[in-house]
């Protein structure tokens, strides 16, 4: 092996360190780009269930293994896709409606259910009623 003057071995280290955060850059512009839909919705309640369900897709057990490979090699389709799925308006207004059907199932009014406001709720008799 030639000899090497010590500065140019800094300068190649150098120079291959800005390549790569030059890469990672890229790649998390790519990645905003793609995940935009979501990213764009108005604050609220869609664009919280929008959020958790491209989270929970991308580190699915099935469908994440296939997304690290894509990801690292800088190939942002698939995970386009995923997040126009979460981000359709149609699925969200479903999953809101079944979120809020969940949510008042039990009957009666939500808010006083657990007895929470009242001493009359607290009394289990009293639970059947709208205390």
């Amino acid at each position: 092996m030639a000899f090497e003057y010590p500065s140019t071995i800094t300068a190649r280290k150098e120079k291959k360190k800005a390549e790569k955060k030059k890469k990672e850059e890229k790649l998390m512009q790519d990645f905003a780009k793609a995940t935009k839909s979501i990213h764009s919705k108005k604050e609220g309640m869609p664009k919280e269930i929008a959020m958790i369900q491209f989270e929970e897709a991308i580190s699915g057990k099935n469908v994440g293994k296939g997304l690290d490979k894509k990801f690292e090699k800088g190939d942002m389709s698939s995970i386009k896709k995923i997040a126009d799925a979460a981000a359709d308006e149609k699925q969200l207004a479903r999953t809101e409606r079944k979120m809020s059907r969940d949510l008042f199932r039990g009957g009666g009014r939500a808010s006083l259910k657990g007895g929470g406001i009242c001493k009359k709720g607290m009394n289990p008799k009293a639970r059947g009623r709208n205390s």
